[in-house]
Parts: C-alpha cells; structure tokens; sequence
C-alpha cells in the first residue's frame, strides 16, 4: 500500500486547542503523574468516591498545562463508575475580565450552569424551574432578560454578561438579605433530588470550570485579589452546594497569595505541568528529566499517530523541554515551526533543533515577552534560582502582587511537585527572553 502524501495542514490543525474536542478524552489522555499516589485527578476521584457528605473542593492549573483535559478524565472516570458528573464554563455566563466578580453572581453562574449541563443530558422538559424564572419571581423583577446568541430551534440562554440590570438586582438583593444564598441551596437541592432520582445515584458532581481565567486591567491587580479573596476565602461555606459535590478551578497563583486558603475546603489540589525537568539546587540549571520529556511524546503520539513525517523525535523533545512542560506551548511551537517550513518551502520532517523553522518558530513564541518590565525579571530570576515558596518572598502586596499575577497568567511561572510544589521558569523563557 503506497505511503499517503504529506498533509502539513492537518498535521498542524491537529494541535489547535479545538482539536479533539468531541472525542472522548480517555482515548488520547496520557496522565503526567509518576504514580497514583502523586495524581492529582486521582486523589479528587477518591475523595469524592470516599465522602460521605458532598464537598467543596479547589482545582488550580497554570493555563495550558492540561486542566480542562485532566477535568474531562475526572467526569468520564466518574460517570463510567455511576456517579453522575456536569460541567460549567464561567465564561458562558461572566465577563472573567470583570475584576469585580462577588459570591452572588458566582453561586448564580453555578446554577446557571448546573441547569444546562442536566438540561442537555436529560432533556429540556427534565427541569420544571429554571434559575432565572425562579430569582426573577423571587426578586419580583420585571427586566427583560437578553439571550446570549438567539439561534433559530435552539433553547434561549442567557449569562450575566449580557444581562447587567439583572445582575445589579442579584447582588442589591442578596445585600439586603439572606434569602438569596437561602433560595440558591433551596434550587441546588430541588435539581440535586432530580439528578438522584433519575440516576439513581446519591451522589452528584459539578466541574466549575475556567475561573482560573479571573483577570484585571493592569493597574487593577488590587481590585482583582481583593474579588478573589471575596470569593473564595471570606465566607467560602457559601460555595457548597446541598446534595452536589462541586470543584471550582481557581487561578494558580491563589495559593501563593493566600496560602492557608486549603483549610476551608475538603480538598485543594494543584495540577502540576509535565515534570520535565529535575528540581535544581539553588543557582544551578535545571536538568532535563527523560520520563517526563517521554510522556510530552506521548501525547504527540496520541493527538497525530504520523508525526515523524513532519518533525523529528529531536525536534519534539526540544519542543517540549523548552515549553516547561506546559502543553499549549509545545502545540504552539509545533504549530509555528510546521507554518515555517511550509512557508519556507523546507521539507519534511523537520529534523534539526537548529534549523530554521525552529528558530523562526521560537522567535515567534518569545517575541510577545519582550513587554518584561525589571520587577517581572526580579521575580523570574528568584523563581529559577530558587524553585521554593512564593508567599514567603511576598514583601509588599502592592508591588509583588501585579507581576505575581501577570506572570502566572502567561505561563512564565511554572509550577512542578515532588510532594512538595516548587516552581521554575520555563526555558524558552530564561534562554531566549
């Protein structure tokens, strides 16, 4: 059988973050954790599977190392073991640009996304209330609510976003009183029992997901830590719900800023990127590890089966060692450097580290750093030096905290374990920035 002719486009498409979005995760999963004990996923399984009341639990992952993944192995391990499991983006519902988002419009947009996930898997008519209706009767609020995309045959929704007069009127109202967060676990309850029924299973799981994504202007970092600790750390029983074990993803640098945030949870867990590198002593460079650099090919092997046609086992371990472990930059390296070489008329595969799709594609990644200011700098040298605690280096708040924020939210801080979490610097970064 003759060899298939080389298609760059797919090969390229077959790392964008939409890939594989429809298949099932357990098909191409390649878990990152040395053993059982040091997975993250599965020790929130186990907790969940052990409890014997629901939980309120934190799941806190650096952007692009893989959480949204690791949450769908969680609900597809969950729901293949009988325990029925949902999904809630925030961002359907909230602006995460907002640095002002309180605990109403939180509880609200679980609700919110509670109800959707059980519509969609049980049926439109499954649910006789919807969370809308019901606080629009409540508050005896007469505004016109404005869908989010108005499709002909598909059901009306609706997010806060959009909906600003009506979330004015969600938060006066639950300043005036308690009857909203009594309201809220009354409804949880409500849909938790119809889960159970319909299941026929006591136990009920809700994955709150992309609140990692909470930002601020620059200049509005107070703001946004301010929210932050509103939210997760001044009343944080608020953010249980009756009868429904819930996990909210949390940004990564939580932790560091608030770090006796775990006590108020049944579970706090932090997912670390791909161990690609040993933990340095003070001063000296980081060495790489093969078996995490193994597993990144791994997953190249598992998203694109032909990959050696287009880029060299070389070439890919490069990839991955200088992304830190962090999977979206080794795809958008990947990606870059296939660009390069179709634009470039160079032929495939890719071979050397030092040709020039990579070093175009390197100098593609990097060039969107350069924005680094002398503070940012100070706190990347301290993290590759040193690889400890964070909070203990926190001296000012209202001067650590906005490059804090910034580097996290760009991924130039990265987080590992070896029982303990330690951070590094990526290498892409301390090489070529």
């Amino acid at each position: 059988m003759s060899t298939p002719p080389l298609d760059p486009k797919s090969f390229h498409n077959a790392f964008l973050d939409t890939a594989k979005r429809d298949e099932d995760v357990l098909t191409y999963y390649v878990n990152r954790a040395p053993d059982q004990a040091h997975d993250c996923v599965a020790e929130m399984k186990q907790a969940i599977e052990w409890e014997d009341s629901p939980g309120c639990y934190l799941f806190s992952g650096l952007r692009g190392a893989g959480k949204t993944t690791e949450l769908q192995r969680l609900m597809g391990e969950l729901n293949q073991g009988s325990i029925p499991a949902f999904y809630c983006s925030a961002d359907a519902y909230l602006d995460l640009n907002d640095p002002k988002i309180g605990q109403t419009e939180l509880i609200f947009t679980v609700l919110a996304g509670l109800c959707e996930a059980v519509q969609k898997r049980y049926g439109n008519k499954f649910l006789t209330d919807s969370i809308w209706d019901r606080f629009k009767r409540v508050m005896n609020s007469n505004v016109e609510l404005k869908p989010k995309f108005v499709t002909p045959g598909a059901e009306v929704e609706f997010s806060l976003h959009e909906n600003v007069t009506f979330r004015q009127e969600l938060i006066q109202f639950a300043q005036q009183s308690s009857q909203f967060f009594q309201e809220a676990n009354k409804f949880a309850a409500e849909v938790a029992a119809a889960i159970q029924q319909q299941s026929r299973q006591e136990k009920v799981v809700l994955v709150v997901d992309s609140l990692e994504r909470l930002s601020a202007p620059s200049g509005l970092e107070h703001v946004l830590f301010d929210s932050l600790k509103e939210l997760f750390f001044n009343n944080p029983a608020r953010l249980a719900m009756p009868d429904i074990s819930v996990i909210y993803t949390v940004p990564p640098y939580l932790h560091a800023l608030l770090p006796n945030i775990d006590q108020f949870y049944s579970g706090t867990f932090s997912l670390p990127n791909f161990k690609i590198m040993h933990k340095p002593s003070n001063d000296e460079e980081p060495q790489r590890n093969a078996e995490g650099i193994g597993k990144m090919v791994e997953v190249i092997n598992r998203r694109f089966a032909d990959w050696q046609r287009y880029v060299s086992q070389e070439v890919i371990e490069e990839f991955a060692w200088l992304s830190g472990g962090n999977v979206r930059r080794m795809f958008s390296l990947i990606r870059l450097a296939t660009r390069k070489a179709s634009l470039g008329r160079v032929d495939f595969p890719i071979a050397q580290t030092n040709s020039t799709p990579v070093q175009q594609a390197i100098t593609e990644e990097t060039k969107n750093f350069h924005w680094l200011n002398a503070k940012d700098r100070q706190w990347l040298e301290h993290c590759k030096n040193h690889s400890g605690d964070l909070a203990s280096q926190i001296t000012n708040l209202d001067s650590d905290l906005p490059p804090i924020i910034r580097l996290f939210d760009h991924s130039l801080v990265l987080n590992y374990q070896n029982g303990s979490i330690w951070y590094q610097v990526p290498p892409i970064i301390h090489n070529h920035v």
